[in-house]
């Protein structure tokens, strides 16, 4: 069992909740397609070293296949925080958590991964920092991986600091509600790419996306570059959206479940977020 954290809010995941949100963490071998050469650690082994240094998992997935007999071994997610973040006394409505996002697979699919991520509280969503600045950290199955992810997490954790700064960056820069569009706009072009005619293949208008999926908080208030950015992850992540088709039916965004989607859509979301901080700085 993995350890019991005290925590009024946040749950840290034991090891059966672990087990039921993503079996393939416990694989006890490989998946039967790979090589004699690939070396197998199992995550849930790398989980219990990470609890022994103050790092716990507070979500974990992973994603489906339809192959016949790999659903134990696919791509799977899993989100640390270190202790000292798990205390109330840490936390308050629109702060930004810092956290671990490390990813695996033991069907050859993926090394272990590690990702600087924050949550936020005002939305209770969570995002994956990327980009030149906070580049994710890529171990081999191969060598000392355990010590390897440890190291490597606790030089994502270094970073940390940096990624706060470019977010408190993001709160500075306001957006005025074409600007808002422009990037909605963009990050639709991301996830629904145009046709060749040009045209939008988004089963809504950008707009849509702008829209909060929860009552607002005054942290929400100010239209800021950080705000608009939150809302369109939200709306991508979660789904939910209604619209109409490619078909002319009527249809509902799906929320996004993949871990390779969930990775991918932040990334892209985060650099076109620092982007567009950019550009405002060359204009003011």
């Amino acid at each position: 069992m993995y350890t019991a954290f005290n925590s009024t809010s946040t749950q840290v995941m034991s090891s059966d909740q672990l087990r039921r949100a993503a079996p393939s963490i416990f694989a006890d071998r490989p998946w039967d397609k790979m090589s004699e050469r690939y070396s197998f650690i199992p995550t849930n082994h790398v989980i219990e070293k990470m609890e022994r240094e103050g790092f716990f998992p507070v979500k974990a997935t992973q994603s489906r296949t339809r192959i016949a007999g790999k659903g134990d071994f696919t791509k799977h997610m899993i989100r640390f925080r270190h202790q000292n973040f798990l205390s109330d006394s840490f936390r308050k409505v629109g702060d930004e958590i810092p956290e671990i996002v490390l990813v695996n697979s033991h069907d050859g699919a993926s090394g272990y991964q590690i990702h600087a991520g924050l949550f936020r509280l005002v939305c209770s969503n969570g995002m994956v920092a990327a980009g030149a600045t906070f580049d994710s950290i890529n171990i081999r199955h191969s060598g000392n991986i355990v010590d390897d992810v440890i190291e490597g997490s606790f030089r994502v954790i270094d970073g940390i600091p940096a990624l706060i700064e470019s977010v408190d960056g993001m709160k500075e820069v306001k957006l005025d509600r074409q600007e808002q569009i422009a990037f909605a706009r963009a990050a639709t072009e991301l996830r629904y790419p145009s046709d060749e005619a040009g045209n939008n293949t988004a089963p809504f208008s950008p707009e849509r996306l702008l829209a909060p999926k929860r009552h607002y908080h005054s942290a929400d208030a100010t239209p800021t570059l950080w705000n608009t950015f939150n809302n369109v992850q939200e709306n991508f992540i979660k789904g939910g959206i209604r619209g109409i088709g490619t078909t002319g039916r009527r249809t509902t965004t799906r929320a996004i479940k993949s871990v390779n989607a969930d990775l991918s859509t932040n990334r892209a979301l985060w650099i076109l977020a620092e982007s567009m901080k950019e550009l405002k700085k060359q204009v003011a």
